[in-house]
């Protein structure tokens, strides 16, 4: 009589190395921190594009106030009805929250975006992937100077340094947030 087919033990060592398998595919790819790592690739690229968009604006209308309602010593951020200070982003300046994404003055953004000449590089204002009393997307602009900063807090490990290597004023890879803009020292 032969008997063809797998031993118990033999079954065992199989699932036995598959799970140490599962375990080390687990611990070296670590999906959580993908996770955060994919949101912080996202705020970096959304800060930029709003960079991008804000000086477009300046270049063209030279001013924060013709197309526009900056409130210089006020910060602004997306989720309307939070009770947030700007997180100590900006100093102790006031928080405007405004629910919209708009381009054309109304949005979180106070800026008509569509005032540029060539139009508006944005079709909407972007908000942060997690939008929470923590990672949110602020902005502060001082209308005398014409300069502006955009700020947001990045969670992954991989992207820690960019909080400290930024230019900017709050460089803790802990408590420092990702800053850009075109304020000297992102001090605003």
């Amino acid at each position: 009589m032969n008997k063809k087919g797998f031993t118990l033990i033999e079954l065992l060592i199989v699932i036995g190395i598959l799970a140490i398998l599962t375990a080390a595919v687990v611990i070296v790819l670590n999906p959580a921190e993908l996770l955060k790592q994919s949101r912080d690739s996202q705020r970096m690229t959304d800060l930029d594009a709003m960079k991008n968009a804000i000086a477009l604006f300046l270049a063209d209308e030279k001013t924060f106030t013709a197309n526009g309602s900056v409130v210089t010593g006020n910060c602004y951020v997306y989720p309307a009805g939070v009770a947030l200070n700007c997180g100590g982003r900006h100093g102790a300046k006031t928080t405007t929250a405004v629910q919209s994404t708009v381009v054309t003055g109304g949005g979180w953004i106070p800026l008509n975006l569509t005032a540029i000449s060539s139009g508006s590089p944005l079709s909407a204002l972007p908000i942060d992937p997690t939008n929470n009393t923590t990672y949110f997307y602020s902005f502060s602009g001082d209308t005398t100077q014409l300069t502006f900063e955009l700020d947001a807090f990045l969670e992954s490990t991989k992207y820690a340094s960019k909080m400290v290597n930024d230019g900017g004023n709050l460089n803790s890879a802990t408590t420092g947030f990702y800053e850009v803009g075109n304020s000297p020292g992102l001090a605003i």
